[in-house]
């Protein structure tokens, strides 16, 4: 039975580009060769008459089923024997024109995160991989919908519906495509939910990439369901809110002000996406380098402080060491910059051996940095146990935590007890390994607190992958491996070591999922740098050089 409200919405409509099919229109299976109609409309696939052109992918095998989303029928896929095979389908080349945008959508069941895929040729005849759309399914049917998805140019294309992970079956139906802004126009028993940006009946972090798009497109949205702090606009604002409400920090939303019985459609306040973020880090790239002068490695000034602080998330005291810089005057304001450990450490464990403090002195002597106050953290924050395990998949939700840790009880903290601007453009996080990997993840759900992020050898699991040591179940999708205007990073950076056994070359990953997904970032690739201090230093110099300045 199908879990979400039919295509035909007058919600979707509303959303400028969620797509549905105009009441009363019958249009034929997709099928090669094919125009889009005078509505708008390329094809709408029901398997009720057929295959619609749908055949397996990979080793996989399809057929006809009840299972469906609508209707009676629905494509069914089995016999798969990798997570890449599943069900696909050609697109006609000359249909779509390179860099237009068209709304996708489809109706799926399965086990895992499910992604709606797109295969070509680009103009150099290589095989590329896409992804328009994905969403998690215990079973039940979830519609994966990209409004605005924009067609890359290329040849031979394929469309096709995969996993992440896994081989177990799925269940395909109602599969549209249209071209952006296709309205439809009627079904008034949509639920309108506030805060449901995508019109599943839940709010999650798909929501957020629905409203962060809407936000940057200035796309008109309705008020019931948008404002989310009651002043009778969509703006930065509301975005902010919907991100704490995901990550479970606040439990409800102010209820708009309406004063009409109909739906009411209210227009975007946008906020300039600052400009300077991309532009700040074209103008550095170049200077960007691997080769660290030695003497700013000799001497570590200044003065170290060790704090305690009350963790909310933790449920007890945990411990920062605090560096002063060399000259620190307490009656002036400094930018603050968080440094984050590697598994098994502690607020100690960057303090010595990592070129922080000394590069840091040399740097800000010289005049090539910012004087800041550095905080060395401990990111293990777990209510159960005070220390770590030392088992590493047990470890990890502890490490994960200290994304709520950092902005709820050590950034207050130390904004409360030091002479430090606040802001995001004077806010930078960075770190190695573990803590590079939870360097990215604060820059990405706390985009709003911080302008600079950095990650030397980042581990894997942000995303849900496998490495040689264990299994990772993410915390978020690839497809939210993103910060988008107007949170921009000014610099994010991402170091990776080409003789780094340890975390392999899921730090390039990190960097090409940031590209792919738009965010600038800068990768600086450490010849002959191993897990440990050789791909520290670099990065931590680079970093060090440039924060602070956009």
């Amino acid at each position: 039975m199908p879990k979400f409200k039919s295509f035909k919405s007058v919600l979707a409509a509303a959303l400028a580009g969620t797509l549905t099919l105009p009441t009363g229109i019958t249009k034929p299976a997709c099928t090669f060769a094919q125009e889009f109609d005078a509505n708008g409309i390329y094809c709408h696939d029901t398997f009720e008459n057929g295959y619609d052109d749908w055949k397996g992918r990979g080793g996989a095998s399809v057929s006809i089923g009840s299972n469906a989303f609508a209707g009676n029928s629905s494509l069914e896929v089995s016999d798969r024997g990798s997570s890449w095979h599943g069900a696909m389908k050609t697109l006609d080349d000359n249909a779509f024109k390179a860099g237009e945008e068209y709304s996708f959508s489809a109706s799926v069941s399965g086990s895992g995160n499910i992604m709606l895929s797109l295969q070509y040729k680009d103009t150099q005849g290589k095989t590329v991989y896409g992804h328009i759309a994905n969403g998690q399914s215990s079973g039940d049917y979830i519609k994966l919908d990209n409004p605005n998805y924009q067609f890359p140019e290329g040849s031979e294309y394929i469309l096709y519906v995969e996993t992440e992970t896994g081989i177990d079956g799925l269940n395909l139906d109602e599969v549209v495509i249209a071209k952006t802004g296709t309205k439809a126009s009627n079904d008034d028993t949509v639920k309108m939910l506030q805060g449901d940006f995508n019109t599943d009946e839940r709010i999650d972090s798909f929501d957020l990439v629905v409203a962060r798009k809407a936000l940057i497109n200035s796309t008109d949205l309705i008020l019931e369901i948008a404002d989310l702090d009651g002043d009778g606009s969509f703006s930065v604002n509301d975005l902010v809110i919907l991100s704490k409400f995901v990550l479970a920090q606040v439990s409800e939303f102010t209820k708009p002000k309406v004063t009409t019985t109909t739906t009411t459609t209210i227009p975007v306040t946008t906020t300039t996406a600052t400009k300077a973020a991309t532009d700040y880090m074209a103008t550095i790239r170049d200077k960007v380098t691997a080769n660290v002068p030695s003497d700013v490695l000799k001497n570590a000034e200044g003065k170290l402080e060790h704090i305690t602080y009350f963790s909310k998330k933790a449920n007890r005291e945990k411990g920062a060491n605090v560096w002063l810089p060399p000259g620190y005057d307490s009656n002036k304001k400094y930018p603050v910059f968080y440094v984050n450990h590697g598994y098994g450490g502690d607020e100690s464990a960057m303090v010595n051996g990592m070129g922080v403090r000394e590069i840091a002195t040399s740097l800000i002597k010289s005049g090539e940095a910012e004087p800041m106050i550095i905080v060395f953290t401990n990111q293990y924050t777990d209510p159960n146990n005070a220390t770590q395990t030392g088992n590493g998949q047990a470890d990890v939700p502890g490490y994960d935590n200290f994304v709520e840790d950092f902005p709820d009880s050590l950034m207050p903290y130390i904004e409360s007890h030091y002479p430090v601007k606040t802001g995001r453009e004077n806010t930078a996080v960075a770190g190695f390994s573990m803590g590079g990997r939870e360097s990215l993840y604060i820059g990405i759900e706390c985009c709003d607190k911080v302008g600079y992020i950095g990650g030397a050898a980042p581990a894997p699991g942000i995303f849900s992958t496998k490495d040689q040591f264990m299994t990772h179940p993410g915390v978020m999708s690839k497809d939210d491996m993103r910060i988008d205007p107007p949170y921009s990073p000014y610099l994010l950076m991402i170091a990776g070591g080409t003789s780094d056994n340890m975390v392999n070359d899921f730090p390039k990953q990190y960097s090409d999922l940031f590209t792919e997904h738009g965010t600038e970032n800068i990768y600086l690739s450490v010849p002959g740098g191993a897990h440990d201090s050789s791909t520290v230093i670099p990065l931590m110099y680079n970093f060090i050089r440039f924060i602070f300045k956009a």
